[in-house]
This record gives structure tokens, C-alpha cells and sequence, in this order.
């Protein structure tokens, strides 16, 4: 079985700028390097080794992109991190480049998130086994929109 196709995200991404669709792959899902180039720019945020302005130079669209993520794959509590971290969202217009704590409360819980859903994507294309029923549960609130179908049923 095939994922099911995401409509929001290609039109989320596709009203921001129709070049940003490369970044899919073929099941219109982001595609798994750019989920880790993200979580790469966000680790390198919080370690210092990047500031905003060079992000902005080297790989712009890792705002919209960041956005888009939180938006389609990440929890309620994520897109409020991301909604309070306005000094970071703000850095692509008005040139601040210090995080405050919102924006490194924010790049944390992202970082987290991506790298869950790289995990999740890398052992999908690798055959999807079930977890036990507890993990489950707490796999099931990562996410609030499952974009994938497993190839084997749950154990009955």
C-alpha cells in the first residue's frame, strides 16, 4: 500500500511559492533529506554554529518550510512554540539575529519532532512493524495527522 497523498501540504506549500514543491517526494510528503536538512539548521540554531542571517542567506526557504512542517505534521503544542517564537519568524524580515527563549523553546520541540518523524519515515521505507500497543498510544499523540499507511496490520 501506498501513503495516502498529502492535499494540504502541496497546497500550503504551493501558495507560498510553487518552487517550494521540490522539496516533496513522490507521495507529496517532505521528503526525508529535506526533514533532516531541517533538523540540521535547527540543531545548528541552537548550537550556535548558525545565526538567522546565515540561514537566510544559504537556505532561505527553511522558514517556509519549518512552517510548513509544524503545520502539517507537528502537535498543537509545536505550532504554539512556533507562533510564540516571533522574534525567529520575524528574523526573515526585520534582521534581528539573537534567539530569545521562546525561539530556542520553540527549535527544540522542532528538532524533537523531526527528528521522530525522519525516524518514523526511515523505518517505514525499511518495512513497518507494529509497536506495542502502549508505544502506540504514544507514537499516535506525535502526530496529529497520520500521512502513512502501515503494509501489515496490527497484531489482532
Amino acid at each position: 500500500m501506498k501513503p495516502v497523498k498529502n492535499g494540504f501540504l502541496v497546497t500550503y506549500l504551493d501558495i507560498i511559492d510553487e518552487r517550494l514543491l521540490k522539496y516533496l517526494d513522490d507521495v507529496d510528503q517532505l521528503s526525508l533529506d529535506t526533514v533532516k536538512r531541517l533538523q540540521g539548521c535547527a540543531s545548528a540554531l541552537l548550537d550556535g554554529l548558525v545565526i538567522p542571517a546565515h540561514l537566510r542567506e544559504g537556505w532561505p526557504d527553511w522558514y517556509h518550510l519549518a512552517a510548513a512542517f509544524v503545520f502539517t505534521y507537528g502537535t498543537g503544542d509545536l505550532e504554539e512554540l512556533e507562533y510564540a517564537a516571533v522574534s525567529l519568524r520575524a528574523v526573515e524580515y526585520d534582521g534581528e539575529e539573537s534567539l530569545t527563549e521562546a525561539d530556542r523553546a520553540y527549535l527544540q520541540a522542532l528538532e524533537s519532532q523531526l527528528d521522530m518523524y525522519a525516524e518514523i519515515r526511515t523505518r517505514l521505507t525499511q518495512g513497518f512493524e507494529w509497536p506495542r500497543r502502549k508505544d502506540y498510544r504514544s507514537a499516535e499523540t506525535l502526530f496529529q495527522v497520520v500521512t502513512w499507511t502501515p503494509k501489515v496490520g496490527p497484531p489482532v
